[in-house]
């Protein structure tokens, strides 16, 4: 757990280098986007010393770390808002939509996988799979826009986008969960036909014990690893800001924030949505390590 905590240092500190290095690559800048192009020079200077945008990058760079170690993200150039306010507001939604995303997606995945294990190779087995792979090859920039068009446009029973309702976030959900619920019957199903056929599970099976709980106790328990895997690594991705899909939906989350900073220019607000990004992908993936130990206790730290 050591050697975790202190590679979890090393990679933020890699992500907040090679994030501050990028943006600052990116063409355009910040005090012409806000200032426009008729500005005066001595104005563009004036604020460039004001936004501390003159200084070296090397003393740019140590100055957010500085600040960052002391708890303070800074404000944002273009509104002088605190940027732990527009976390606060922003990562919520985000964090809502993850979840609820996660739950859809393991509704329907895991129950699918393991239908389609018990009738492996067998017409049921094929539409399944059939259908998975159909999912997973819709990208959300796709499947989110025809989801609008029929339930909202045509149907009207939902909204077609924003955060005014509760029912708003219903579609962006559906979105994203299809596409990780066909992940998860693909991975739910190769993974309990690995184990299906195991001593562990004969042995069970002549033990008299009903097939559901051989499924159930033995089976699904021996072949949550991998879908413990895909899991932690599907939550991490949400929660690392589902750009396109709360682009699409008007879902204010930490993913259009980051799109927003990056096409104002707004450095400050662009390094902290990617630390926030990188701080839950790394979290999760810890999290992850520690229910492989509770799935399985064979599984040992290394």
């Amino acid at each position: 757990m050591i050697r975790r905590i202190v590679s979890f240092f090393i990679v933020i500190f890699g992500v907040l280098l090679l994030t501050f290095l990028l943006i600052h690559l990116v063409p355009g800048d910040p005090v012409e986007v806000m200032l426009g192009e008729s500005a005066s020079t001595a104005d563009r200077a004036q604020l460039r010393e004001d936004l501390g945008l003159n200084q070296p990058l090397i003393q740019q760079f140590g100055s957010y770390i500085a600040k960052l170690a002391h708890g303070n993200l800074g404000r944002s150039i273009h509104t002088k808002t605190p940027i732990i306010e527009l976390i606060k507001t922003r990562y919520p939604a985000t964090l809502k939509l993850a979840v609820l995303s996660l739950l859809i997606g393991l509704v329907i995945g895991i129950p699918l996988g393991i239908y389609a294990a018990l009738k492996a190779n067998h017409w049921q087995d094929f539409m399944v799979t059939i259908v998975s792979v159909r999912f997973s090859a819709m990208p959300a920039f796709w499947l989110g826009p025809m989801l609008m068009l029929v339930f909202a446009v045509w149907l009207g029973w939902l909204p077609v986008s924003g955060m005014e309702s509760r029912a708003s976030i219903i579609l962006p959900a559906i979105t994203l969960g299809f596409g990780l619920s066909a992940i998860l019957t693909r991975m739910t199903r190769t993974s309990l036909l690995e184990v299906l056929n195991d001593d562990f599970i004969r042995t069970a099976r002549a033990k008299g014990l009903s097939e559901k709980t051989v499924i159930a106790r033995h089976a699904l328990r021996a072949a949550l690893l991998p879908i413990i895997t895909i899991v932690g690594l599907q939550m991490g991705s949400l929660l690392a800001g589902t750009v396109i899909t709360e682009t699409i939906f008007s879902w204010d989350g930490i993913g259009r924030l980051l799109v927003e900073s990056i096409e104002k220019r707004d450095y400050p607000v662009t390094q902290a949505c990617v630390l926030v990004v990188a701080l839950s992908y790394v979290l999760v993936n810890l999290v992850t390590d520690v229910l492989y130990k509770f799935a399985d206790p064979r599984v040992r730290f290394n």
